[in-house]
């Protein structure tokens, strides 16, 4: 077929497929229509979401990416006037100095709920069996899949394995209202390192250490010397072949979806310690 094709006609593009006029796809909360080759989304602002995982590795709730040794209690995500704060417990873990979350806790007004790796779930020092309800302050409990599950009707969910994921979820209208080592979720990555005293700052050593819980916990202080790859390095050709797999074949489907590079890089990391 030799016709020409008018410019508006044309298809639009995402994630190196092609989509023609009307054929929607989601982005996020938001929806996205075909039409004249651009695409028309709706403007919800979403959910944010911080991952905490590994040997710790962070994903801000705007998407920043950043590794943090710290051996101590620090503030996740906190509300700005005190509605509710999340903390996690790194401990050491391993040989080479890496530190793994040990604990986490969700405080609610006067309710703190306390997550102990291999112990049970408690909630103002009381053991509890899951699944649990607080009509008072909206809290639920339960057991999703191999996470505990946290949710208020403050706007907050958590989401923790036991062992080396810890999830945080906030609503839209909590954007821009917090702060911790899960960023301030404004929508803006460059910001992120924000500090307790409110100075955005270039390392995460210095951003992470001002979210400390206890001021007699030490500073991380050049945390690259505590890299295990370069304090392993006979162990680095291993890493890279274990961690191979998501470069490769199987997780192909997944790589226009997912930048893969960061995830990779942090396997290795942790497969070196």
């Amino acid at each position: 077929d030799d016709r020409c094709v008018l410019p508006d006609e044309c298809p639009c593009h995402h994630n190196g497929q092609l989509y023609y006029t009307n054929d929607t796809i989601t982005k996020d909360c938001n929806t996205c229509v075909c039409k004249e080759r651009h695409w028309h989304c709706t403007q919800t602002i979403c959910a944010g979401v911080c991952v905490a995982t590994g040997d710790p590795h962070y994903v801000t709730f705007d998407g920043r990416c950043y590794s943090f040794l710290g051996d101590c209690q620090y503030v996740l995500a906190r509300e700005n006037s005190g509605l509710f704060s999340v903390t996690a417990e790194n401990a050491p873990c391993g040989s080479t100095g890496v530190t793994c979350t040990k604990s986490v806790t969700l405080s609610l007004g006067n309710t703190v709920i306390h997550l102990l790796r291999g112990k049970a779930v408690t909630v103002n020092g009381m053991p509890v069996i899951l699944p649990k309800s607080y009509s008072g302050s909206g809290l639920t409990l339960e057991r999703v899949g191999i996470f505990v599950a946290l949710s208020s009707r403050l706007g907050i969910t958590l989401l923790w394995d036991g062992g080396m994921r810890v999830y945080v979820r906030l609503a839209p209208h909590l954007r821009g209202q917090v702060g911790g080592l899960c960023g301030n979720f404004d929508g803006d990555t460059e910001n992120d390192f924000t500090t307790r005293q409110g100075i955005v700052e270039s390392t995460p050593d210095l951003f992470g250490n001002s979210w400390k819980v206890s001021p007699s916990c030490p500073d991380v202080d050049n945390q690259d010397l505590r890299d295990p790859c370069a304090l392993n390095p006979h162990r680095m050709t291993w890493a890279r072949k274990r961690c191979a797999v998501l470069t490769q074949e199987l997780f192909s489907r997944c790589h226009t979806e997912v930048s893969f590079q960061q995830y990779y890089d942090w396997c290795v990391f942790d497969a070196c310690g």
